[in-house]
């Protein structure tokens, strides 16, 4: 997908007020977790209204992000019981199990870190039918 390069504003429609900022600093607030911050993306910004649009690359960046600190923040309060098996989700989905590895970077399936390795926080049979909607499966 080809990256767009904004001029006006689509959010206060001013002509001309977008501006590349490559080094934008931007803090979150999810409920029931600390404040994440999240520096060095880039999007264009509004010089009239400071609303921004953040760029393919950097909407990537902040999801691998948000889903990392929630692990580890998840990590703190998530007990084993709570836990999934990667082999378990990789069957019900009909992907691999680097393919759940990778959702589980894009931020589609939570996590938590126990150690230094990744376990999928539990995810009921609805939720997993939803998702095994909108992933490709893999071909046999």
């Amino acid at each position: 997908m080809r990256e767009r390069k904004w001029k006006d504003c689509p959010s206060c429609n001013s002509i001309g007020t977008m501006k590349l900022k490559k080094n934008a600093k931007e803090t979150f607030n999810i409920k029931k977790y600390q404040p994440i911050t999240i520096s060095d993306i880039e999007g264009y910004f509004c010089s009239n209204c400071g609303k921004g649009i953040y760029t393919i690359r950097a909407k990537k960046k902040i999801k691998s992000l948000l889903a990392l600190e929630k692990a580890k923040q998840d990590s703190l309060r998530v007990v084993a019981a709570d836990l999934m098996d990667i082999g378990y989700i990789s069957k019900k989905l009909g992907v691999s199990i680097q393919r759940v590895y990778q959702m589980m970077n894009e931020g589609k399936i939570d996590y938590v870190f126990v150690g230094k390795n990744r376990f999928p926080i539990k995810i009921d049979d609805a939720t997993l039918n939803e998702l095994k909607k909108k992933v490709r499966t893999r071909k046999k």
